[in-house]
């Protein structure tokens, strides 16, 4: 049986002890330690490679937040294990300043993700009206009328290519009038990796917490303009800075 290590799973503000109950991994009662005035938000953890199964992850995000509720949170990735408190310690002393200088940054300040989705359907809604508005494809069209069958196959083929990427110009104009009206009410942004073929937008925002309201009411006058184009908004937070560490 692996001996116990200790599982790191932010860094906070503030040198004081805390104990957070038995809210970790396996679960292990969450505890801090302390070096000057960061500590690091840690539990008992068998030492060896950990699986980032659901339950361990909920787990991990679930101290993430409790820490958050009582100061300023740097969430550390999921599976850093330290074989014992020394060693978290020496990561404390070792990289000081860099987490001083990060929560300094991030203090008072929340993210929130928008995820912005373009069913297939709406999709096709705007390839027709590309090609019954687009001056390139009516040129194009009126070529291949004039053409042998040779050429307008190749014709047939530009006439595609010019179509798709009318439409994936306009599928990105809206997600970039979208993100520039979010980013008008944050501190920082970030763009995220897109999980699906619809995802037109994927992206964290870091709001200060005087500004939320502000930030959620731009997001209900988004949700209705542009609604009206199909666009679905999905929206999740506030989180520990997870995206700005």
């Amino acid at each position: 049986m692996a001996a116990d290590g200790r599982y790191v799973y932010c860094i906070m503000e503030g040198g004081e002890n805390q104990n957070l109950g038995s809210i970790g991994l396996f679960g292990n009662e969450v505890y801090t330690i302390n070096h000057n005035d960061i500590s690091a938000v840690v539990s008992k953890a068998p030492f060896k490679e950990m699986k980032p199964d659901v339950d361990s992850i909920i787990a991990h995000q679930r101290v993430v937040e409790a820490s958050k509720n009582v100061t300023t949170t740097l969430p550390v990735r999921f599976g850093i294990l330290f074989k014992s408190e020394q060693g978290v310690k020496k990561l404390l002393t070792k990289s000081y300043n860099d987490f001083k200088s990060k929560i300094n940054k991030l203090k008072d300040k929340e993210e929130f993700g928008i995820k912005l989705i373009l069913e297939k359907e709406n999709i096709r809604k705007i390839q027709k009206q590309v090609i019954d508005k687009s001056e390139e494809v009516k040129k194009i069209k009126s070529e291949i009328s004039e053409s042998g069958k040779g050429t307008a196959y190749f014709l047939n083929m530009r006439m595609n290519e010019a179509i798709k990427n009318e439409v994936l110009r306009k599928v990105e104009e809206l997600g970039g009038e979208v993100h520039r009206e979010l980013v008008s009410c944050s501190i920082d942004s970030c763009f995220l990796k897109a999980d699906l073929e619809d995802v037109i937008l994927n992206a964290a925002y870091l709001v200060n917490k005087s500004e939320i309201k502000k930030f959620s009411d731009k997001l209900e006058k988004l949700k209705k303009m542009y609604g009206t184009h199909g666009v679905i908004f999905h929206q999740s937070g506030p989180w520990a800075p997870y995206s700005f560490c």
